[in-house]
C-alpha cells in the first residue's frame, strides 16, 4: 500500500502538471520542425508518433498531438527525470483491481532502449 500512496504522490504532485502543460506546449511545438525525439514532451522512441500510427497524410497534426498529449503523454519526463537507475529499493507492482482492470505502478523493468534505468508508470490498463 506504501508503494501505491507513494507513487500517486509521485503522479499527481509532479507528473500530471507536466502531462496537463503538454496540452500547451506540444500543439505548439508540432508546428515548428521539431522531430518529437527532445525535450520532456517527446517520444525517444517514436518521435511525433507518426511512424507508431503509420497516419495517412491527413489529419497527420491531429493524429501527433493525440499521441503525444494522450496515448504517451511526457514519455520522455518518464525516461529522464522521473527514472531510476536499476536498484534493489525500486519497485513495480501490476495490482488486479476488479475482473481484468489493473493498475500497474512503480518503475518499468529495464528496455533495450534504456539499458539499467527504469522509468516511471502509473496506469490503469485492461488485461484481454
Amino acid at each position: 500500500m506504501k508503494h501505491f500512496i507513494l507513487s500517486s504522490l509521485i503522479f499527481f504532485t509532479i507528473q500530471l502538471p507536466t502531462i496537463i502543460s503538454s496540452f500547451l506546449v506540444v500543439p505548439l511545438l508540432l508546428l515548428t520542425k521539431w522531430d518529437g525525439t527532445t525535450t520532456i514532451y517527446g517520444n525517444y522512441k517514436y518521435g511525433r508518433g507518426t511512424t507508431h500510427y503509420k497516419a495517412p497524410t491527413n489529419n497527420v497534426y491531429w493524429r501527433e498531438v493525440l499521441f503525444l498529449c494522450l496515448r504517451n503523454p511526457v514519455s520522455n519526463f518518464g525516461k529522464t527525470f522521473l527514472s531510476v537507475k536499476t536498484a534493489p529499493w525500486v519497485w513495480l507492482h501490476d495490482t488486479k483491481i476488479l475482473g481484468n482492470f489493473y493498475w500497474k505502478y512503480g518503475w518499468k523493468d529495464e528496455v533495450k532502449e534504456t539499458p539499467n534505468i527504469r522509468t516511471f508508470v502509473y496506469r490503469p490498463w485492461f488485461h484481454k
